[in-house]
This record gives structure tokens, C-alpha cells and sequence, in this order.
């Protein structure tokens, strides 16, 4: 016998004990139970949940009387967030649920989304949300968790407005959950990572086109952020072989401390290392910083120079400083590698914009990260100047070429 879709339905009941209702008609219209977990750590729930309030708080380490006493808000969400992440894992691991929605303003989104965080790539995740037409990273990261605006406020039930949404997010989930497909490694075919953006698309294509005919699976992640460190924890899964860091850009905004596109989560050229893959890393997109519209630049920044990729997002130049600290920490990192490194650099401009003429272009700059890179590197690592552009194709191929050897030797 097939048992019914189960959904997690995460809700702060002190206040959204209509809407979590509705949302549990939905779901049982559509043949699916709801599992309703209170997430909301004040007041009487309005509905009755089938995990409290008071066992979320237990989960996070702290039993909710005691929470609720220290008066720290950020802190009791806090707590409510990780209880709430360890009861949905749990369930997972146990099978006992095939999907998650969560709903609601500031405070549900942000318990709902440190929740959903916690659950493995693949499995339904959605969120609906009034503040997801902001920026919404802080409640993504870099999970896919499908994200929809609510509209209208969550007050008073399930009004013509939130019905709709609602009942399309519920929708949507049991879609996911009976038709969709769980991330699962391919048997007897190794999967390699490639990093780009655009600056270094003619690059990426060119590589992702020869590991596949080299029968590979390829996976390319845009170094947006988000996508370098999906790429970390799909690395550290074990779902990924090998890794062509061509483009890792995210370690400049990570050492810089600046940047729309530092690393969701730390640590970004660390989880290939510790596993003991192979890397083979370029230094793609390394000379600038990304931002999004000119006014968000920060004020200390906007003496250098700077290009304005489109109307929304501009580039600014790394300083030097900055230069010979990044190859300084790119050293330190490829240093606790456990598996076979090397580092090709391609002397004639590692992006559009850094190629001689181009508005980036600083060979003393190029120098000094090189100089900081080699003078850290263990000496086992292999260090390859080439005579190229980063998007020539004698420069991937020497890359993809280097990748395919050690994963020839695994």
C-alpha cells in the first residue's frame, strides 16, 4: 500500500492558526496530511499543532519557559529556527514527511527558511512569504527553496487574496512531492564542478563540453555566492568528483569583506581540499568586486575604478592590497588539500574586463597575487603560468586536460 504524501507545515499558531488550517484543508483535498509544527514561540496556539512550540524550543537547546525569560528576540527566533531545523531533519531521516511549506511576515519566513535550510537539496521547500519581494538571500542561502510574495498581509484567515497564493504554494509542494525528482548520484559516472560568470562563460562552455564528451557528468555553478557554496556542501555530500574552479571569484568578496557575491556560508576553496578531490583552479573574475546598483557601493569604495555591468549591478576594482591577500589565502587554502591541486593562470587577463585594454587590466596587480600565491603554495602543488586569455581555448583546454589526468588516476 502507498502511503499519503505527508507535508510539514511550519507556522507561528499565535497568530496564523487560520491560515495554517487552510492550508491543512488543502492539503487533505489533495490527498495529503499536514504535519502542522508551531514555530511561533508566544502565546496560545490557534489551532492545535501536531509538534508544539514548546518541542521546537527543546530541539534548539532550551526549553521555551526559560527562552521566553532572556527577552532577546533574535535569540528566542534564533533557538526557534535550529529546533525547528533539527525536527524537520529528523523527520527526513526518518521518512516521515516529502515536503515543506512555510509561510508568514519577518519572523515566520526567517524560522521557516533557517529550517528549510537544514533539509538536503531536492526535497520540496517552499516559502510564501510578505517580504519576498526584497532581497530574499538571507532566507535562500543557497538551498533551493522556491520562494512566492503573499500579496496581501497574513491577517484574519485565508481572505480571497491569500487563498489564492496559498492554495497555489500547497499545490505546488504536493506537485513537487509527487512528480518531482530527489537529487541522487549517478552510479558509475563521476560528476565534475565548473565555476563561471558571465566574464567567463566562453570558458565555462567551452570546459563543461569537453568533460562531457570526456563522459562526465558537468555541473556548472554561476560564482554568485550562493552558487559557490551549493557547489562546497554538494562537494562536501559527496556528490561531486572533481571540481574546475575556473571562476572563483567568491574568494575575492570573501577576503575583501565586500561584495553581493561573498559566500553564503564561509569558507568558500575548502570542502574540495578536506575531501580529498581533485581541483584544478583558475583565477577567473579574481580582480573585481560585484554590487548591485552604483548607489550601493560603499562610500570607501567608490574612488576606484569601476564599470557598470548593466544599470543594476556594477564592478569595482580590487586594490592590490587586496590582490597579494587573496593569493596569500588561496595558498593557505589549496595548502590542507588532502587530494591532487593545481593552478593555472592565464597571463592575458583573467576575465573580459581584465584582458590588456580592458577596463580592469592591471598586470602589476596580476603580479602581485602571483607573487603572494607562489610564495605561500606547498611546492608539491603545480603552479602553470600560460601565454593565454582565460577564454582562449589553449588555456581551458590545458585546465580541462590537468582535471581529466587526476581523475584518471582516482
Amino acid at each position: 500500500m502507498i502511503r499519503e504524501k505527508t507535508i510539514a507545515v511550519l507556522a507561528t499558531l499565535d497568530t496564523k492558526g487560520e491560515e495554517a488550517a487552510y492550508i491543512r484543508e488543502r492539503l487533505e483535498n489533495l490527498n495529503c496530511s499536514a504535519m502542522i509544527i508551531d514555530i511561533g514561540p508566544l502565546g496560545p496556539p490557534r489551532v492545535r499543532p501536531d509538534i508544539d512550540n514548546g518541542e521546537v524550543a527543546r530541539q534548539g537547546g532550551c526549553e521555551l519557559p526559560l527562552l521566553l525569560k532572556t527577552g532577546e528576540r533574535d535569540q528566542i527566533m534564533e533557538i526557534m529556527g535550529k529546533g525547528a531545523q533539527k525536527l524537520l531533519s529528523l523527520l527526513f531521516c526518518e521518512g516521515k514527511i516529502d515536503g515543506v511549506i512555510g509561510f508568514g511576515g519577518n519572523q515566520g519566513s526567517a524560522v521557516s527558511s533557517m529550517a528549510m535550510q537544514g533539509l538536503p537539496f531536492g526535497f520540496p521547500k517552499y516559502l510564501v512569504s510578505t517580504v519576498a519581494s526584497g532581497n530574499i538571500r538571507p532566507y535562500v542561502g543557497n538551498k533551493d527553496i522556491g520562494v512566492v510574495f503573499s500579496v496581501g498581509d497574513f491577517l484574519g484567515g485565508a481572505n480571497p487574496v491569500i487563498a489564492s497564493i496559498l492554495a497555489n504554494a500547497v499545490a505546488a509542494v504536493v506537485g513537487m512531492a509527487e512528480h518531482g525528482e530527489r537529487l541522487a548520484a549517478s552510479p558509475g559516472k563521476m560528476t565534475i564542478a565548473v565555476t563561471a560568470l558571465g566574464n567567463t562563460e566562453p570558458a565555462a562552455s567551452r570546459a563543461v563540453k569537453s568533460l562531457r564528451a570526456e563522459g562526465f557528468h558537468v555541473v556548472a555553478f554561476h560564482a554568485s555566492g550562493a552558487g559557490g557554496s551549493a557547489m562546497e556542501e554538494l562537494i562536501g555530500d559527496g556528490f561531486i568528483h572533481g571540481v574546475l574552479d575556473l571562476t572563483p571569484h567568491e574568494l575575492t568578496e570573501e577576503v575583501a569583506g565586500a561584495g553581493i557575491y561573498r559566500p553564503v556560508q564561509p569558507g568558500r576553496m575548502t570542502a574540495a581540499g578536506k575531501k580529498g578531490i581533485p581541483q584544478v583552479v583558475s583565477t577567473g573574475g579574481m580582480e573585481y568586486l560585484c554590487f548591485g546598483p552604483r548607489e550601493s557601493i560603499p562610500m570607501k569604495l567608490r574612488t576606484r575604478k569601476i564599470y557598470m555591468h548593466n544599470p543594476f549591478n556594477a564592478n569595482v576594482k580590487v586594490s592590490r592590497c587586496e590582490m597579494a591577500e587573496v593569493g596569500r589565502v588561496m595558498a593557505e587554502r589549496l595548502n590542507a588539500a588532502t587530494g591532487p591541486a593545481a593552478v593555472l593562470v592565464p597571463l592575458k587577463g583573467w576575465s573580459v574586463y581584465g584582458a590588456p585594454g580592458g577596463v580592469f587590466h592591471d598586470a602589476a596587480g596580476n603580479r602581485i597575487f602571483l607573487k603572494a600565491l607562489r610564495d605561500g603554495l606547498r611546492k608539491d602543488i603545480e603552479l602553470r603560468e600560460i601565454d593565454a586569455h582565460i577564454n582562449d581555448a589553449p588555456f581551458v583546454d590545458a585546465c580541462v586536460d590537468q582535471l581529466i589526468s587526476y581523475m584518471s588516476n582516482k
